[in-house]
């Protein structure tokens, strides 16, 4: 919302804003005097000639009844989003259940490096450009969120999928529904497609495009093996034909796809091999993926954006998890955790966690999918587990890892991450 905000702003508008709480730290990278609200109130669309909502936001919300009764106009983000995807020659919009973030960050490192300046908006914080460039070239690039269907407004020239996992099961029903729904994302233009990927692969026609390291795809990695930097480096192959070996700074294996998806759309505007080469090699990341916070009472401690078990499987492997560190998790939304609780005690189970209250996000207080009971379940498993629900209690638990010679990785997408930033130092202190 803070990324169409900026963009709002820079084409002339009058912007205001609102959001339950932080909403200063949400909009800090605004280069401009917004008016700013913090909690929802019928009085904060005084006067707005449109009001832009979320996906988060239900029909209850104070500042939509007071639209609708004034007759103020409502747009979704996704239509708003998409309504400007309309106005440029070319269009990118990369989806997946994940990945999507540092896939469409990359992308926009590599169109920068090629001099095609893009217009972008990024789910989270890139480290160079935050979460929006506004660039004066004739293509924008997107995130494209799945949930709510909010993706089917996104008709792009080019449309990525990264992946199809259960995730976002509370608005879709079932698996079928979702997969269908990444479908219709894919039926316009040209579709980018994750070959290794089972609901995925099956997709075929001329205007399909796929990458992947496992079965056969038009661009793939081949011989791969960790670099002196502990990420990935790879042969990329385009359509059989070696073009040479990438070597990429960010850790994990998963990372290889976000890049091989990032080659095959460079690939498809015209973008040497070379430039994609360099920009990728260079790239170092986005916020709360797998990021250093420094250290926590003498303890090295890191973050990771990780709030599905398969995204929190592939961070524990990234980060080669062993018996001396911690993993701090802290839920995000009851429904995920009730759905999923069989897969996060599957993948919590082997490794020492302390489980951290629920981050609610959008939804109200749901004992069955509550953090206790996923710490409850880890218990039974025989996990080595404890639980807190304040602050408070979070850091006198992670005292006792005080230069305990392993690390404190804090896992999940809630306010964790503030959390660990503000007990956190960039330096160990004597």
């Amino acid at each position: 919302m803070s990324a169409l905000a900026k963009y709002c702003v820079l084409c002339g508008y009058n912007v205001s804003g609102s959001d339950e709480k932080n909403v200063r730290e949400t909009c800090e990278f605004l280069s401009c005097d917004c008016k700013l609200f913090t909690g929802h109130s019928a009085k904060n669309v005084k006067n707005a000639e449109a009001v832009i909502y979320s996906g988060a936001i239900d029909d209850n919300n104070p500042e939509i009844i007071e639209a609708k009764g004034k007759n103020i106009p409502l747009i979704k983000r996704s239509e708003l989003l998409g309504s400007i995807l309309k106005s440029y020659k070319n269009s990118v919009a990369i989806a997946g259940s994940h990945g999507k973030t540092t896939a469409t960050s990359m992308l926009v490192h590599v169109f920068e490096r090629a001099n095609k300046s893009p217009l972008a908006f990024i789910g989270g914080e890139d480290k160079k450009f935050g979460n929006f460039t506004c660039g004066n070239g004739d293509t924008v690039i997107t995130e494209a969120c799945e949930y709510k269907h909010s993706f089917l407004d996104l008709n792009a020239t080019v449309s990525v999928a990264l992946n199809v996992d259960n995730d976002h099961l509370d608005c879709y029903g079932n698996m079928e529904n979702l997969t269908l729904a990444f479908r219709r994302f894919l039926s316009n233009g040209i579709a980018v497609i994750n070959a290794d990927d089972s609901r995925l692969k099956s997709i075929t026609g001329e205007c399909v495009v796929s990458f992947g390291i496992k079965e056969i795809a038009s661009y793939k990695a081949e011989k791969l093996c960790k670099n002196k930097s502990g990420g990935y480096s790879f042969n990329l192959l385009r359509y059989g034909v070696k073009q040479g070996r990438i070597n990429l700074r960010i850790l994990g294996k998963h990372n290889v796809y976000n890049a091989l998806s990032a080659i095959t759309v460079a690939s498809i505007f015209g973008i040497d091999f070379l430039t994609i080469k360099r920009a990728l090699e260079q790239f170092g990341g986005v916020g709360r993926r797998m990021e250093s916070l420094g250290y926590l009472y003498g303890t090295p401690c890191y973050a990771d954006y990780a709030h599905h078990p398969s995204e929190i499987k592939a961070s524990l492997s990234a980060f080669n998890v062993n018996t001396k560190d911690v993993i701090v998790f802290q839920p995000h939304t009851y429904s995920r955790t009730k759905l999923l609780l069989t897969d996060f005690v599957k993948t919590l189970s082997g490794v020492e966690t302390v489980i951290y209250s629920t981050y609610p996000a959008r939804e109200t207080f749901d004992a069955k999918g509550s953090a206790y009971v996923l710490y409850r379940e880890l218990k039974k498993a025989g996990g080595k587990t404890d639980y807190a629900s304040t602050p408070h209690e979070l850091f006198y638990l992670l005292k006792r890892y005080e230069e305990s010679g392993g690390r404190i990785i804090f896992v999940g997408a809630g306010d964790i991450y503030q959390l660990a930033k503000a007990k956190s130092h960039e330096k160990k202190r004597k």
